[in-house]
């Protein structure tokens, strides 16, 4: 097996001929098992072997010289454009990467979530990459999956073509904040939106959502967007003088900034200002007052078994899913 020495004064980068020497295997055995050939049978004990010789000498294969052996470039991309990040997003991500490294495919992962360029980036990613699999995260259009094909993408792997169970899953955890805000006697409350531009269309789905649970309960929704510090913390005085007691963040890197924002002000929380996140992140746990917000996991992070990538990339296994939201009680709210 390769040491850290002999990984750090090797020149250049490893070849597959490497792999091959410090794993005591030949060259056509270490392309089954980094290439995930089918129909070759490699004992386990010696593709774990492999794929740890791979990991201590740093190998990462061409994708070019694969495309040109196989007619398969391997790339798979996972795409998490119409999805919110948050933990349970990038636990997902993390895992599926892993595991399809761990079967010789090459993961490229797709964030961007642009309003109005979000569907172009992928399949621009697509058409220069030429990838084996798409993995949707969240729901893609009809014409979105019919030009991929167009692209060259064999398969396409996403829990619905209709968006309408992505959008309800956007929108649910703010009426989930607004809810609880109603029944704890908030009559009038704040939605914090992101000040980024790229995750505008999500917001409004998510202020959809909030706008509807606030005319069920008779609650007068002000919507507010996340700047800079100073700005918000003047919004927030504005708002708490207008009779605003509550803000329902967009997820909970914008109520952390509230939080900041509050403090600046001079507002106390929760006593003056009740605040609320989205998403559950671990520095929910971590601010000042702790910050209540909403969490749409049970709280098992994903498992993706190298074994179980195949079901995955077949669309046999549902790789995420989400629970009804569930309102994560702390001290700020």
């Amino acid at each position: 097996m390769a040491s850290a020495d002999s990984r750090s004064t090797r020149p250049g980068r490893a070849t597959a001929a490497d792999v091959a020497a410090a794993s005591g295997v030949s060259r056509a055995t270490v392309s089954y098992v980094l290439n995930a050939t089918p129909g070759q049978t490699i004992p386990e004990p010696t593709r774990r072997r492999v794929l740890q010789a791979a990991s201590d000498l740093g190998y990462v294969p061409s994708v070019h010289a694969r495309a040109l052996a196989s007619g398969s470039t391997g790339i798979v991309v996972i795409d998490s454009s119409t999805i919110p990040h948050g933990e349970l997003i990038a636990s997902t991500t993390r895992t599926l990467s892993r595991a399809l490294v761990d079967r010789g495919y090459v993961p490229v992962v797709n964030q961007h979530t642009g309003s109005d360029s979000a569907d172009d980036v992928l399949v621009t990613l697509a058409q220069r990459l030429q990838p084996v699999v798409v993995v949707a995260l969240g729901g893609l259009s009809a014409e979105v999956v019919r030009r991929l094909r167009e692209a060259g993408v064999g398969r396409v792997v996403a829990p619905e073509q209709d968006g309408g169970a992505a959008h309800r899953r956007i929108a649910d955890p703010a009426a989930a904040q607004i809810d609880y805000l109603a029944r704890r006697g908030h009559t009038r409350v704040a939605y914090a939106a992101p000040s980024e531009p790229e995750l505008a269309a999500l917001s409004e789905l998510r202020l959809h959502g909030a706008r509807g649970a606030a005319r069920a309960h008779g609650v007068e929704l002000v919507p507010i967007a996340l700047t800079a510090q100073e700005e918000v913390a003047s919004l927030l005085r504005r708002a708490c003088a207008d009779g605003v007691t509550a803000v329902a963040a967009y997820n909970d890197d914008v109520a952390v900034g509230v939080l900041g924002a509050a403090q600046r002000a001079g507002i106390a929380v929760p006593e003056e200002l009740a605040v609320m996140g989205v998403d559950d992140l671990p520095v929910a746990r971590r601010t000042h007052p702790q910050l209540t917000s909403v969490s749409q996991s049970d709280g098992a992070a994903p498992r993706v078994d190298p074994a179980d990538v195949e079901d995955v990339l077949s669309g046999a296994r549902p790789l995420l899913t989400t629970s009804p939201p569930r309102v994560v009680v702390r001290a700020s709210a």
